[in-house]
């Protein structure tokens, strides 16, 4: 009963905040906002503002340079991994996975910008090319086994070639959860289920097996077919795929971006404003709280946790909300005038509270993340759902400071 009443509480909560929200224009091109929105910030803004999305647009692309350097050595610790399987090429290679996924999670609020100024086709293309990334939850016993079931999983069914194009068929095959690419079969494919920390996938999983038992002749399997091997192939294919769709979905981003900054000229600073509140507030709304926060509240609590292998969801979530500090607090082409201080001209109540709001949904965050036990038929805790609820309400509160400057600003034309 007290879930159910707390969920009430924060579902109406979020409805009544985001009923008042605008929705932001689209033109016909697939671009938001694009001459929609009558000029409301004075005149002096437009030059800092102007400064502000430039320096955002080249911070993009040097994220994207880090991850793509961060991605391609992945890549090379694994295939140092399979070539040496060991717990010291496995730890360097768990390792190489957070940092590159954190890396991957400090670029979530471009991908939103992203949608907001590219056509359509393109970000439906997008959207296909991130659930082939980062798509989660994933069901483990879609990719390999588990506790109970040895012989689970693509890995254990030599019914199904390992390359990427049959990989990527099935992906999502049945369910959106049957994900067999990613980042997150990356994972399990390294650490394991994993359940208590303690549990890590051994090494000994991807030794390479160079000779049939008598069983094994007598059945008439190949080399190739068995579990060790197709593991590795698994592995390494999977890190493969990862890159190239990263490199696909930076290539849609270049021509999109190349095409939305050929016509920044015909936006005002008003409509700039309102781009990068949008994509703020969408990111921190659907990632966190739609995704993880609000159904675990309702009990979904496994499938609420991003990385359940390695135990580093809080690393991602602190990812994402330092893609917000960094945007507000640090990007300017001129390095004069940020945005913080142009949101704080605008509202008292951002600059009063909207930090406060920050730095405890941080540390509410990664606290409530970094110190989660979960396995698939875990009960929310009363402590655990007031943590959650916690989190909820501060996350809330800051979305609705950036709202309420948004609403503030859009008049249209």
């Amino acid at each position: 009963m007290l879930r159910i009443a707390l969920v009430s509480m924060v579902i109406l909560l979020a409805a009544c905040s985001y009923e008042e929200q605008p929705e932001t224009a689209r033109s016909s091109n697939g671009g938001a906002g694009i001459g929609d929105v009558a000029p409301v910030l004075d005149p002096a803004y437009d030059s800092p503002i102007r400064s502000i999305m430039a320096g955002y647009l080249k911070q993009i692309e040097a994220d994207y340079d880090v991850l793509a350097s961060e991605l391609s050595r992945l890549n090379e610790q694994i295939s140092a991994f399979l070539e040496y399987p060991h717990s010291d090429t496995m730890n360097e290679m768990r390792s190489s996975w957070l940092t590159t996924h954190s890396s991957y999670e400090l670029t979530t609020l471009h991908r939103y910008f992203a949608e907001l100024i590219l056509a359509e086709e393109d970000t439906l293309a997008l959207y296909q090319l991130q659930y082939q990334m980062n798509h989660w939850p994933i069901l483990p016993g879609y990719v390999d086994y588990v506790a109970g079931y040895q012989d689970s999983g693509i890995v254990n069914d030599i019914n199904v070639s390992l390359d990427i194009p049959t990989l990527q068929e099935q992906h999502g095959m049945f369910d959106l959860a049957e994900a067999s690419l990613g980042f997150h079969v990356l994972e399990f494919l390294i650490w394991g289920e994993n359940p208590d920390r303690q549990s890590e996938r051994p090494p000994s999983d991807y030794f390479i097996v160079r000779e049939l038992s008598t069983a094994e002749i007598e059945n008439g399997m190949e080399l190739e077919q068995l579990s060790n091997n197709r593991r590795r192939q698994m592995l390494g294919l999977n890190g493969e795929s990862l890159l190239d769709d990263f490199n696909s979905s930076r290539a849609i981003w270049t021509a999109g971006s190349r095409s939305f900054q050929a016509g920044l000229s015909d936006l005002n600073s008003t409509e700039m404003v309102i781009l990068l509140l949008e994509a703020m507030t969408s990111m921190l709304t659907e990632e966190v709280l739609v995704r993880s926060l609000y159904p675990m509240l309702n009990g979904d609590y496994y499938e609420s946790i991003q990385s359940p292998f390695s135990f580093s969801t809080q690393n991602a979530v602190a990812a994402q909300l330092s893609s917000v500090e960094r945007l507000l607090l640090e990007i300017s082409d001129d390095d004069v005038e940020k945005l913080d201080s142009i949101l704080v001209s605008l509202s008292a109540d951002f600059g009063e509270f909207f930090y406060q709001n920050f730095d405890a949904s941080k540390e509410c965050l990664v606290l409530l993340y970094s110190t989660l036990e979960v396995s698939a038929d875990t009960l929310v805790s009363a402590e655990a759902e007031f943590a959650v609820v916690e989190c909820i309400n501060l996350l809330t509160n800051m979305i609705d400071y950036l709202e309420q400057i948004k609403i503030s600003l859009y008049q249209p034309v």
